[in-house]
């Protein structure tokens, strides 16, 4: 696909999810479709009723845009097709539970089917783990890994602009590896329309947010940015796809070892995520929250094309050092609310 025609296909993205969540807002709200301040069983960090389920217009939108450069572009992952239609199985039962309520039994079996047929369809050039695991053990890992990161990806969508904001991230930086790292083109031309919509999202999800993506959002995205990664560690760029989503791998891997360990039952959900305390315990804002976090993102998505570059080590250092520094900023760096 020409410069050019990217470019269009990249705004028209952007301008389907803006105008597509405008539309699909009052629909929501009219049905009642809201996440309550206090809600018991809620994961969001906010102050008044706000409908859910925004994330449908980013999800077609963006559906939209890869079949478009799947038809387009010789130089994208074979796959395609059977993916987006993976991620449909994703996106139905979220919809459904966005709207009323799906067991999250169901749910996550979901997940489990979808990322091992994806994982059996992946046509990379070189196994995720680069061969380092047997065949065997290496279709397992990348099945939980999958799965893992779609979860993760989801629970990023608790304050505002958190989890388009990284959808942007994501999308952004691996577009700079596919111009800088070595990578396909293809998954390049997929990621840019991915931030597109992501920010298209953006302007009714940055604080204070008018809509929230709801598991129709943060559910099929996830997994199709999940799939990204796995093509970059597919074509030999293991080290990028570790380094991009680090922030928040920290973030996840801390709060859940410390629920572990204090025999809590971590799979229900909650507002524990250091990125959540940051927003409920202190005096930042959402957006404060957000901008701490994306600084750090910005940092890595250097240090993933450096990494791409052969620069592994020095660049996993750096990423290390960056998240860890975001996680005791989130932590330690904003004033704490007086309780009194």
């Amino acid at each position: 696909m020409s410069a050019i025609a990217l470019s269009l296909l990249a705004i028209v993205t952007f301008l389907a999810t803006a105008v597509g969540t405008g539309l699909l807002r009052p629909w929501l709200v009219k049905r009642n479709i809201l996440d309550y301040p206090g809600q018991e069983a809620g994961r969001y960090v906010h102050e008044v009723a706000t409908p859910r389920g925004g994330g449908l217009a980013i999800y077609l939108a963006l559906i939209a845009a890869w079949t478009i450069i799947a038809s387009e572009s010789p130089d994208v992952p074979t796959e395609i097709g059977w993916i987006l239609l993976c991620s449909l199985g994703l996106a139905i039962p979220a919809w459904v539970d966005d709207l009323g309520h799906v067991s999250s039994i169901v749910r996550f079996l979901a997940q489990i089917v979808t990322a091992t047929l994806g994982t059996f369809l992946l046509t990379g050039p070189l196994p995720v783990f680069q061969g380092l695991l047997p065949p065997v053990l290496d279709t397992c890992l990348t099945v939980f890994l999958w799965v893992g990161f779609t979860n993760l990806f989801n629970f990023t969508d608790g304050i505002d602009g958190n989890a388009a904001t990284k959808g942007m991230v994501l999308g952004l930086g691996i577009f700079t590896l596919s111009i800088f790292g070595g990578i396909s083109s293809g998954l390049g031309e997929l990621s840019i329309t991915a931030a597109a919509a992501s920010v298209g999202f953006l302007v009714w999800n940055w604080y204070p947010a008018r809509i929230f993506m709801g598991d129709i959002g943060s559910i099929p995205l996830g997994f199709l940015l999940g799939w990204l990664l796995l093509c970059l560690a597919t074509q030999g760029q293991w080290a990028p796809a570790l380094i991009l989503p680090l922030i928040y791998l920290t973030d996840s891997g801390l709060t859940y070892v410390g629920k572990i360990t204090r025999g809590e039952k971590f799979w229900h959900p909650h507002r524990d995520l250091y990125y959540q305390r940051a927003a409920h315990d202190t005096e930042a804002t959402h957006a404060d929250v957000v901008k701490s976090i994306l600084l750090g993102d910005i940092i890595l998505i250097g240090l993933a094309t450096v990494a791409a570059q052969g620069m592994i080590s020095l660049s996993l250092l750096g990423a290390a050092l960056t998240s860890t520094a975001v996680i005791a900023y989130l932590r330690f760096g904003f004033r704490r609310r007086d309780t009194q």
